[in-house]
């Protein structure tokens, strides 16, 4: 006998849940120490090669965990919030692929999980944030690089922190997004990537068609270095710097403007101004831009009508679609205008470094929410009027193949025809085989064979059965016994005993139809004899049996 079940309350089981959810955070919070790992790794192996001491080595890993979550800093009472945007774009990936795959661990994630997940990559950036201003305050008499300020590195952490882990739990619920979200919604997000990827794209072709032109003063630049070390050090700076530029770039490919101090760029105008001596800073152009450079308008133009194009067979309406169009307008709209903020900042005595972000946010979203929507609009209009002659040509073709004979219409038997006819003739022709008739397609069915007579009960008892050479030749009946087990024939001069009672046989449609093989030569009044001596007894007739024995069957 098994022990009663105990069932624990819920009291005691949020502590077990509490559990759970503080593994998810842990788990979740793993890519922050792992980063901060790295950076010592990287740092300690840079100071051992460079042969310096190791007394600024906290500092300094302090230092670089700012700029992983873009930390404006000061640099001897010197503003520098144009930091490089790579190391926290690899940031933001981790986070967001760890916290996808937390959440895949999970059995049967929900909000308390991903907020879990989010709640711990927070908190822990924010305390590694905190313990790094506390080690860059307490070297600051001999370090000369420290935060702006307490509130705005804590702002910053939190909301990369933030951002990172928010896209891991879209990237593993968005499947179950789009059950909730309507079509034009999504159809709009997926379109304002596309479309902010491909701003990105023609920006970072333009800066590398600005390289290669000027590659002269790029390694001009880089000269600058001396030995392999600095000329390293200068090419990964303008590397880790490159998202930057690109993200500037892009205003221009939608017709705005940036500005990089005094000097400032677009595809109609360029003022010069004092540049850093960095690789990339030497690709800027330093003269007004060629009439070809206004094409890259027009490549931006075509670039979002196509794309609105590739996606308008999403839609089934025209209201959808340009909701859509908008939408995706919008994204890239709100993307270039926060371009500066993300991407931009103070330069030290430089000035900003930016773009025009609310012009170039008007222009995006004029551009890409009047071409792309009517693009998608006409390409819709063009899609439908296609399906519609499509599924009219597809309509007619049904009804002329229901009208022409041995069409591929399942053909089906009439009610009421002859039961002996195993299949109805093909319409518009002759009875064909089975073989030719399944060939051409013409039925779905198969032809039957002609179905065997119902057989009849025997009225003689299972030892008076004879055998089969005594079968009659012709009649209704086959002479099947009642069970269906044994086939014999009556013979016609077998009389049962007068005590055997015959058993009551069913009536079967061929009972009436049925003739006696030796009534040939019955008389009319014979016959009308025999009808009323059958109504008196059972209502039916053997097939095999001989004239003399209805009247003892009678009895």
């Amino acid at each position: 006998m098994s022990p009663p079940r105990v069932i624990r309350p819920a009291a005691r089981r949020t502590p077990a849940g509490a559990r759970s959810l503080l593994w998810t955070a842990a788990a979740a919070a793993l890519p922050v120490i792992v980063t901060v790992l790295v950076l010592a790794a990287v740092t300690l192996a840079i100071l051992v090669f460079t042969a310096r001491g190791f007394d600024s080595l906290f500092a300094v890993v302090a230092v670089e965990w700012l700029v992983v979550n873009r930390v404006p800093l000061t640099v001897d009472a010197v503003s520098l919030g144009f930091l490089p945007l790579l190391p926290p774009l690899i940031y933001v990936a981790v986070l967001a692929r760890q916290t996808r795959a937390v959440l895949a661990d999970v059995e049967e994630p929900g909000p308390r999980e991903a907020a879990a997940a989010v709640a711990g990559v927070t908190l822990a950036g924010l305390l590694l944030t905190g313990l790094a201003s506390l080690l860059v305050g307490s070297a600051a008499s001999d370090f000369a690089v420290r935060e702006a300020s307490l509130s705005t590195a804590l702002l910053w952490t939190a909301a990369v922190a933030l951002f990172g882990s928010g896209l891991g739990v879209w990237l593993y619920f968005r499947r179950d997004l789009r059950e909730i979200l309507p079509l034009w919604v999504r159809g709009g997000i997926h379109l304002g990537s596309a479309f902010v990827a491909a701003v990105w794209a023609i920006a970072a072709i333009l800066l590398l068609i600005g390289l290669l032109a000027a590659w002269g003063p790029v390694g001009s630049v880089l000269e600058i270095g001396k030995d392999l070390t600095g000329t390293a050090a200068l090419a990964a700076i303008s590397i880790a710097y490159l998202p930057n530029v690109v993200m500037a770039a892009a205003t221009l490919a939608v017709g705005g403007e940036a500005h990089l101090g005094e000097a400032s760029y677009s595809v109609f105008a360029v003022s010069r101004g004092p540049m850093p001596e960095v690789p990339l800073a030497a690709a800027l152009p330093t003269t007004d831009p060629h009439w070809s450079m206004q094409a890259l308008l027009l490549v931006t133009v075509l670039v979002a009508a196509g794309l609105a194009r590739a996606v308008a067979h999403w839609f089934r309406t025209t209201a959808d679609a340009v909701k859509a169009a908008w939408l995706a307008a919008a994204i890239v709209a709100l993307v270039v205008a926060v371009s500066p903020v993300v991407a931009g900042g103070e330069l030290g005595v430089l000035g900003t470094v930016g773009t025009g972000s609310l012009i170039a946010a008007g222009t995006a979203l004029a551009l890409f929410g009047v071409i792309g929507s009517a693009t998608i609009a006409l390409s819709l209009a063009g899609l439908t009027r296609r399906r519609e002659r499509a599924e009219s040509e597809l309509e007619r073709r049904r009804r002329r193949a229901g009208t022409v004979p041995g069409d591929e219409a399942e053909t089906e038997p009439e009610v009421g025809a002859d039961p002996e006819v195993g299949a109805q003739t093909p319409p518009g022709g002759e009875a064909e085989s089975e073989a030719e008739f399944d060939a051409e397609g013409g039925a779905e069915f198969e032809i039957e064979p002609e179905p065997e007579p119902e057989p009849e009960p025997s009225r003689v008892g299972p030892e008076d059965l004879p055998g089969d050479e005594d079968l009659p030749g012709e009649g209704g009946s086959d002479g099947v016994v009642s069970g269906g087990e044994e086939t014999a024939g009556d013979e016609p001069d077998h009389e049962p005993d007068d005590d055997e009672v015959p058993a009551p046989r069913p009536e079967s449609p061929d009972s009436a139809s049925g003739t006696a093989p030796d009534s040939g030569g019955a008389t009319e009044g014979d016959g009308h004899g025999a009808a009323v001596d059958g109504a008196a007894s059972v209502e039916a007739e053997t097939a095999g049996e001989s004239p003399d024995e209805s009247p003892k069957a009678s009895d």
